[in-house]
């Protein structure tokens, strides 16, 4: 609470985006900001088309503008030789299905030299490679980042700290380190207890550690983040619990005391170990990762992840392919006999909220038909199967194939 009232004040001084904003040489200011404008069209109705696990609604068969559309703004402050202050607003679809604007970013810098720098505030996590600029469409090639490796992990900022420290590693080469610390801010709708709630992160502690080489034109990129739950879940869900450990309890059930103990993900921690390697030496790009998610719980998720893209440059127009895919392990079985059927099928659909399984392949183009502008056009094949928490409202016999066709105008000022 404390940082967030410490730092929205930097708000009445200044929004702007710095990288694609013009800089005036005397200025300790910058200001600018950045946007999407996105529609998406998705081959069925039994399921949504969602961008990442933060959206309560997506594309289906009408053409949706939910999904991708954003605007942000962002500004810059030089406050003295070493100490920088950054604030960026964002307006998106989340959780709550309204375009609220979020402050994503609000921290204050320090460089005492040029080599390390230390942030203290909202930042965003560094979870994958160029995570912590996905809301910036104009910074990457694809339409949206991968689904399956991006848009499964429900934190993308902390308030904390975090401290990077960037290195000489030869002529043509640089070694940058970076760790993170501070608690999660964000919410995420959760379908479970056979009702639609919100999952509160706010509390929630999240570290990570990341090292990165560049070298020429190749970037190699090793990182862990974790997550602790320490808030615990919504009502829907605890009051489930607490209303299958009593039936078990008067049961004298053991198996189902068992059952009861392992709904409870309160203390559990996530993490993922994540490999990244990306190449631009035009008119050849492209990146590929690999994500490894671990759980000491054995209802939280567990499994992999991975992308690979590649494109190449004909003047202003970048023709590009992907394919990514996450796949989940196999939870144990629970043990549910007894109980009455609705509250059996209640616990199942809180256990499968966190399963995902699914591919994608995808095909589009980037023009950049203006020095701040690009419109990119994309067609995605996705193969999944249910239970997934990938899609909005997946309907009971849906195969999980659909055809997914988006468009957007990105944009800096």
């Amino acid at each position: 609470m404390q940082i967030k009232r410490g730092l929205s004040a930097l708000m009445l001084l200044f929004l702007g985006w710095p990288a694609g904003a013009q800089e005036q040489p005397e200025s300790r200011f910058r200001f600018g900001g950045f946007g999407t404008l996105g529609l998406a069209w998705n081959s069925t109705d039994q399921a949504a088309f969602i961008r990442d696990v933060s959206q309560p609604r997506g594309a289906t068969r009408t053409p949706d503008g939910r999904v991708d559309s954003r605007l942000g703004l962002q500004g810059d402050a030089q406050l003295t030789g070493t100490l920088q202050a950054t604030l960026q607003v964002v307006s998106k679809y989340r959780y709550d299905a309204t375009y609220t604007p979020d402050i994503t970013w609000a921290f204050l810098g320090w460089s005492p030299q040029p080599e390390y720098r230390f942030r203290f505030g909202r930042l965003g996590v560094e979870s994958f490679m160029n995570s912590d600029s996905r809301d910036v469409g104009y910074t990457y090639l694809l339409v949206r980042p991968p689904m399956e490796v991006f848009g499964v992990v429900p934190v993308t900022r902390l308030d904390g700290l975090d401290g990077t420290g960037t290195f000489a590693a030869g002529a043509d080469s640089t070694l940058r380190f970076k760790a993170f610390f501070g608690q999660a801010s964000e919410k995420m709708p959760l379908a479970a207890a056979g009702t639609a709630t919100v999952l509160d992160l706010a509390g929630d502690r999240v570290q990570g550690l990341i090292a990165e080489l560049q070298t020429g034109s190749w970037r190699a990129r090793l990182g862990y983040a974790g997550l602790q739950i320490r808030t615990g879940f919504p009502a829907a869900v605890t009051n489930l619990q607490n209303g299958l450990e009593t039936f078990a309890r008067l049961s004298g059930n053991p198996q189902l005391v068992q059952t009861a103990d392992a709904l409870d993900f309160t203390g559990g921690t996530l993490g993922s170990y994540t490999a990244g390697l990306a190449w631009d030496d035009n008119p050849v790009q492209g990146q590929a990762m690999l994500a490894c998610f671990r759980s000491d719980r054995d209802m939280l998720p567990r499994g992999w992840a991975g992308y690979v893209s590649a494109g190449y440059r004909l003047g202003k127009v970048v023709p590009y392919g992907l394919w990514s895919r996450v796949a989940s392990e196999s939870r144990p079985g629970l043990y549910l006999q007894g109980l009455p059927p609705a509250v059996a099928a209640q616990i199942r659909t809180l256990v499968d909220t966190f399963a995902s399984s699914q591919s994608t392949a995808a095909a589009g183009f980037r023009w950049d038909f203006l020095a701040q502008a690009d419109c990119k056009v994309q067609v995605e094949r996705v193969q999944g199967s249910l239970p997934t928490r990938l899609w909005a409202q997946p309907q009971p016999g849906w195969d999980g194939r659909a055809t997914v066709v988006s468009a957007v105008l990105d944009f800096v000022f």
